[in-house]
């Protein structure tokens, strides 16, 4: 009995340095996600917000998609990053098996959202602006969201429709009848936009028509070409590593849970011979019998 019990206690031990190794990594795992996370979430709220990439879903649906799956990723990863320290120190199969369930997701789903940021950067790159953002504006007065999203584009970019410096605002002119939308006027107010474009035709030599002039889509398309392309190689590299973290972590995590597994058989093997030997010892120490 005592070479069982010194045998236990040494394999005790031995699982629990190993347990020790598993938690750390996990826990610098979860450090990582956590600083990934919060760049995540941090990049895709400049590009929905200062590039407008979402705005522009009529030139391309992965516009959209890539900073969406930006935002989404940081958002979960960030929540799964918290929920991996709270159980840190649990030795618990069903809780570290969520976190590999957890992290498989996000696996897949960060291998797409790589795959929107290479495509993405190939329109950048390659396509011209597309015809069908004339399409677009001219939902302006019957789409409350279109409208939101040209009147936020014209305002913090300056610029008035579509395509062309100098004439983009000319792009109205088919949509609302030689005005323009007040988010074009450098000091808005309500109808400041009207008769813009009439008074431009009438007068070619007039330029001061207190309107910005140059098209939104040229200012972006230098501006994604500039900024945003080279971001996204950026942000392709990183997300190749944050998938490579998950993929591991998920590996790491099932050992883990099967290394408690098999922590559990053993002790419970232990606890059963002990729990025999005492039992054989137990009549020949409570016996009143004595041989002579």
């Amino acid at each position: 009995m005592p070479i069982v019990r010194g045998s236990s206690m040494m394999s005790l031990g031995t699982w629990k340095a190993r347990s020790t190794k598993y938690q750390r990594f996990l826990n610098l795992s979860n450090v990582f996600m956590l600083i990934v996370s919060t760049i995540l979430l941090f990049t895709s709220g400049i590009l929905i917000s200062f590039y407008h990439l979402t705005k522009l879903d009529f030139w391309s649906w992965y516009y959209y998609a890539c900073p969406m799956c930006m935002l989404a990723l940081g958002l979960y990863t960030f929540a799964v990053s918290v929920y991996g320290f709270l159980i840190s120190n649990q030795e618990s199969r069903g809780l570290i098996s969520l976190i590999a369930i957890f992290l498989s997701i996000a696996f897949f789903v960060q291998i797409f959202s790589v795959f929107t940021a290479f495509e993405l950067r190939n329109k950048i790159n390659v396509e011209r602006i597309p015809t069908s953002y004339l399409n677009n504006m001219r939902e302006y007065n019957n789409d409350e969201t279109i409208k939101s999203n040209w009147d936020s584009m014209q305002r913090e970019l300056r610029c008035c429709g579509g395509r062309h410096y100098e004439v983009g605002f000319n792009d109205w002119n088919q949509i609302m009848a030689g005005d323009v939308p007040d988010s074009c006027c450098h000091e808005e107010a309500e109808d400041c936009g009207k008769g813009k474009i009439t008074y431009s035709q009438e007068d070619s030599y007039r330029t001061d028509l207190s309107i910005w002039k140059d098209g939104c889509l040229d200012i972006l398309q230098l501006k994604l070409k500039d900024d945003v392309a080279p971001l996204l190689i950026i942000y392709s590299g990183v997300g190749v590593l944050l998938a490579i973290v998950e993929l591991i972590t998920v590996v790491l995590a099932c050992s883990y849970i099967a290394q408690i597994s098999r922590r559990r058989r053993r002790d419970e093997m232990f606890t059963r011979a002990a729990t025999a030997n005492d039992e054989e010892y137990l009549p020949s120490l409570t016996s009143k019998e004595t041989n002579f």
